[in-house]
């Protein structure tokens, strides 16, 4: 029996350090692999051939007998080892700031494949898991957050799991950044990406970096391409010997906002002019179809 469990939260990328361990983890775990491998993403992600029983092994042999602040991400290397798949090109999407509408614009591997429709951050994702010395191992009452010592491991599995899931990236790579929120910037220097996921992309595999800086709708829009903190991100993304483009509130995001929302003033102005450019179109349809006597 393990004597000396480490402490990890991982709710990816928002960690409150206030719940314990999730109950059953490891049957969560393994439940989640199978769904995986026999049900979900298939024909869109490679199927990973380690066993689940294997993979959590490795997954929990990670951060035994460990001290909770100093886990590197290395810890996590057999585990990454085995669940790492092939990704597709043009199809890797990172986000910061837009969980749920990057994870609804990706369409579950569809349109584009976040880090969680991998393998890897599936399992992982919204979990929370930390131990004790006592028995039964697990602390079930509370798991301390990122902020609590500074080499916390959480962010060590996520760091890990940036940096291997970027590795993999090939051709055109997407970010999805939030332009609305007036208490942080759209990209921001200490984010993942920056960090972990834009130094990993590797320049002979990856051709450039598409930015989609997204406004929530009836909000005030604070940042968006080529102003503040975008300027930021060109001048790195260059750096890294990228290409750069960046575009904001594409239709394709739109319509899902809309969606949700289809009486605010945005959709309706984007309505109205899609209508617009409708019927222009059906009146030089008309008109170029007439015989030629006219």
């Amino acid at each position: 029996m393990w004597s000396h469990i480490v402490c990890v939260s991982v709710l990816l990328h928002y960690v409150t350090g206030q719940s314990g361990t999730t109950l059953n983890i490891k049957d969560v775990f393994e439940g989640r692999c199978y769904d995986y491998k026999e049900t979900l993403y298939n024909g869109l992600l490679p199927e990973v051939k380690a066993s689940c029983g294997d993979l959590w092994l490795k997954f929990l042999d990670a951060f035994a007998y460990k001290h909770p602040c100093d886990v590197k991400f290395e810890s996590y290397s057999a585990y990454w080892e085995a669940a790492k798949q092939i990704l597709p090109t043009d199809k890797v999407m990172f986000w910061s700031g837009v969980y749920n509408l990057a994870h609804r614009f990706a369409n579950n591997g569809k349109r584009y494949v976040t880090l969680e429709d991998t393998l890897i951050g599936y399992l992982a994702n919204s979990l929370t898991w930390c131990g004790t010395q006592k028995q039964p191992g697990l602390n079930f009452t509370r798991c301390p957050s990122w902020t609590d010592c500074p080499t916390e491991a959480s962010e060590s599995f996520w760091a890990g799991a940036s940096k291997t899931f970027a590795s993999e990236a090939k051709g055109v790579v997407t970010l999805m950044l939030d332009g609305s929120n007036p208490k942080q910037p759209a990209y921001r220097r200490n984010s993942f990406f920056a960090k972990y996921e834009l130094p990993s992309l590797n320049p002979k595999l990856v051709t450039s970096v598409k930015v989609i800086v997204t406004h929530a709708l009836n909000a005030p829009k604070v940042e968006f391409c080529g102003t503040g903190s975008l300027v930021d991100l060109k001048n790195d993304v260059t750096k890294a010997g990228l290409k750069y483009t960046c575009t904001d509130d594409p239709i394709a995001v739109m319509h899902l906002l809309c969606a949700d929302d289809p009486e605010s003033r945005e959709c309706q102005l984007t309505f109205a002019h899609a209508q617009g450019e409708l019927t222009r179109k059906k009146r030089s349809e008309d008109f170029n179809g007439m015989p030629d006597f006219f």
